[in-house]
């Protein structure tokens, strides 16, 4: 009998642990293969962004969230008669934005690194883009990137983004003044504050930065470096979404159409992959 009993508390055991993956692998299916069903479902999208202009901002007049890669959110969801939420967040916190499922996807210019990919999907490359430095007007001692490569100098990056990926593990000798804040142009500000020596981020918005503020300089406007592939990210697992993401964008590219909606903006530091076709080969 007490045989009996021990044979059929096994099996219990491992019925319940089958049981238990199951249900898990049944859960992930369903979180894999269900999100484009719900999105159609609901006839709503939720699409977070942080601010990167030209392609996410916010009319400081009207509020509205423009930008062309919010247009492109738009004309894609558009064709199949779904209505995008857009929702703003910070380099620091999309990933967890993502991870929480307070939005379906991240229309943030975001580059693609092996830390990030263990977090989340991302797209196919969209474009590319590169980095450039502020730095004070009377600014001598910077010739190249590695002359801030120096313990007496400070780099301002904002928090969570590449620039301070790139500087930490590009530039290890300077001090990293790490600054919370999804405004791009908060790096160049500490400079402008003498807060420090150098501000770090993308291209287009040092640009524009040094346009407007006769105290500083571009450093590398000319010749942007770490030009690298930028690109949107869904939750990790949400493979129907990203097939469909993929699909649209490729579309967009190929046609024109994103580049069209592209030229409606300033444009600097920011490059596309030119693909050269030749025939296929016949006898």
């Amino acid at each position: 009998m007490n045989r009996r009993r021990k044979d059929f508390s096994l099996w219990t055991q491992l019925f319940r642990a089958l049981a238990a993956v199951l249900t898990m692998a049944l859960a992930n299916t369903a979180v894999a293969q269900g999100t484009m069903d719900k999105i159609l479902s609901d006839k709503k999208v939720s699409i977070c962004w942080v601010s990167s202009p030209p392609q996410e901002m916010k009319d400081p007049k009207s509020g509205k969230v423009t930008g062309y890669f919010v247009d492109a959110a738009r004309h894609m969801f558009e064709q199949i008669k779904v209505e995008p939420v857009f929702m703003e967040t910070t380099w620091a916190n999309f990933v967890a934005t993502l991870q929480s499922g307070q939005a379906d996807f991240c229309i943030a210019s975001s580059f693609a690194s092996i830390k990030r990919a263990a977090v989340v999907d991302f797209t196919n490359p969209i474009l590319y883009l590169g980095r450039s430095a502020i730095v004070r007007k009377d600014e001598e001692r910077f010739k190249s990137l590695s002359d801030l490569n120096r313990e007496d100098i400070t780099i301002a990056v904002l928090t969570g983004s590449r620039s301070q990926e790139f500087v930490t593990t590009n530039l290890p000798k300077a001090k990293v003044l790490s600054i919370g804040s999804s405004d791009p142009s908060a790096p160049f500000l500490a400079v402008t504050a003498g807060r420090a020596d150098a501000g770090v981020n993308d291209a287009w918005a040092a640009r524009r930065f040094a346009q407007n503020q006769p105290g500083v300089k571009d450093l590398f406007g000319d010749e942007p470096f770490n030009v690298s592939p930028m690109a949107w990210t869904v939750k990790k697992g949400n493979t129907d979404l990203l097939n469909f993401l993929n699909t649209s964008l490729e579309v967009m590219l190929t046609s024109g159409e994103m580049e069209k909606m592209a030229g409606n903006y300033p444009n600097a530091g920011r490059y596309k992959r030119v693909i050269r076709l030749v025939p296929f080969a016949t006898e």
